[in-house]
């Protein structure tokens, strides 16, 4: 019997609904202020939003590449493809943020949502699930 295991990204929607941004294909870039997805960059995953009570998985994409952003004035030029509001927790931060990871997602689709068994977790930001998830093959 062979196992998928399908790594599950988590997003945090307690503020913005970027999950729903993504599946829009309005957001195509996932931002992150430490470089936490970089096994996962060229691999499909499915993205579970956060912040309302259990993980819920709701679409898949590909992270096909990470850019490293060094500084605000950078930052900017990105800002409407990470849906980033100004002064909000998500933005650069003055003092605080030295960098941003932003890990681009390609081949975006919805899925029937579920709430993933956990199996390994890998900190905050991301575990893996074993089963199946239709469409995702």
């Amino acid at each position: 019997m062979v196992i998928n295991v399908i790594p599950v990204v988590f997003v945090n929607c307690s503020v913005f609904p970027f999950i729903a941004w993504i599946i829009a294909l309005s957001k195509v870039f996932e931002t992150r202020n430490r470089n936490t997805l970089k096994t996962l960059i060229g691999k499909r995953v499915l993205l579970a939003e956060t912040g309302k009570g259990k993980p819920i998985v709701k679409c898949f994409a590909t992270i096909d590449y990470v850019t490293r952003i060094d500084n605000k004035s950078q930052y900017n030029r990105y800002r409407k493809q990470c849906r980033i509001v100004p002064g909000s927790t998500y933005d650069w931060i003055k003092g605080k943020t030295k960098y941003k990871y932003l890990y681009h997602l390609t081949d975006i689709q919805s899925v029937p949502e579920f709430v993933p068994q956990e199996v390994i977790r890998h900190g905050r930001t991301w575990m893996e699930y074993h089963g199946s998830v239709p469409g995702f093959d």
